[in-house]
């Protein structure tokens, strides 16, 4: 995968508990609404692709053409997802611990780039999302025609 050069992500870790479920920015706002029924999957998806999210590393990336890895969890099906976040306080301590280097990218990109594995968006926070490899494909699909 490459992308933009990692930096450590400000704020990381920090989860005040009146922050928990309170959106930092419009990606939050529209996956927020998504899952109160507000808007429609087809909605949050189309937003989601289109946003500024990062992605977090064990390697710093110094080149724009460096080869990373990204943070792969394990899902909830036991299945491997990227892990993708869309503000630092949106990253849990233990995965800094793993992968203290955050890489921008955007939500198409990263569709783009998650090759048989699953997303998770913000991975175990009440604002996020987990969506498996088969539906990443068929975004794939979308995204490439």
């Amino acid at each position: 995968m490459s992308e933009t050069p990692s930096t450590q992500p400000e704020n990381a870790g920090a989860r005040p508990d009146d922050e928990a479920t309170t959106p930092f920015n419009d990606i939050e706002r529209v996956i927020l609404a998504g899952s109160n029924g507000e808007k429609e999957n087809r909605e949050v998806l189309a937003s989601i692709v289109t946003a500024p999210l990062f992605f977090l590393t064990a390697q710093e990336v110094q080149d724009k053409s460096k080869i990373v890895e990204p943070l792969v969890l394990e899902g909830p099906d036991g299945a491997p997802i990227l892990a993708i976040f869309t503000h630092p306080a949106r990253v849990a301590p233990q995965f800094l611990e793993a992968a203290p280097y955050a890489v921008s990218i955007s939500g198409g990109e990263a569709f783009r780039q998650a090759d048989g594995v699953g997303i998770a968006i913000n991975p175990g926070h009440p604002i996020g999302l987990v969506l498996d490899a088969a539906n990443v494909k068929t975004i794939q699909g979308i995204l490439a025609g």
